[in-house]
């Protein structure tokens, strides 16, 4: 919980370390590992970040987080070789997150996509309001299952992003 926190608060370092706790005392979480990776890459640590997410590439728990994140921390590093091969089998469920990173990982096979620490970060941005946009999908269907049809809520605003994480 102390390392969710950190992460949310955008101590990148102190999240970084304590979700390496985590993983090295309970190797099986998963999930802490790719936030592990997702803090490590926040901080700028890139080759941190691909070191603890490719070896998660090839659990099908976290593979698609850890694709993901692997590939945009080799984007940020402007390693195209690194990106092409985490984003190769990368795959989600999410229509809205496949929508707007699809187009990025065809221009990263054509070798036309831009690299670097601002390019990364704006696909990672694209990625969490496409996220947000997914997450409020599901749940306007989920309110839509339980309420009558003229009890829907009228969302007035644009969701505000969720970074993809599990």
């Amino acid at each position: 919980m102390r390392a969710s926190s950190l992460l949310e608060r955008g101590q990148y370092a102190e999240a970084a370390t304590a979700y390496a706790r985590v993983t090295t005392e309970n190797p099986s979480d998963w999930r802490a590992g790719v936030r592990h990776g997702y803090a490590l890459y926040r901080q700028g640590d890139y080759a941190g970040a691909r070191a603890v997410l490719v070896p998660l590439t090839e659990d099908w728990r976290s593979a698609e987080y850890a694709r993901f994140w692997a590939g945009i921390a080799a984007i940020a590093a402007r390693d195209g070789d690194a990106a092409r091969a985490a984003w190769s089998g990368w795959s989600t469920d999410r229509t809205e997150v496949l929508r707007a990173v699809r187009p990025r990982v065809d221009l990263l096979r054509v070798d036309e996509l831009a690299m670097g620490p601002q390019a990364a970060d704006i696909y990672a941005r694209e990625a969490a309001q496409a996220n947000a946009l997914e997450e409020m999908k599901r749940s306007r269907d989920m309110f839509r299952r339980g309420m009558d049809k003229g009890d829907l809520p009228d969302p007035a605003l644009p969701p505000s992003p969720v970074e993809y994480l599990p």
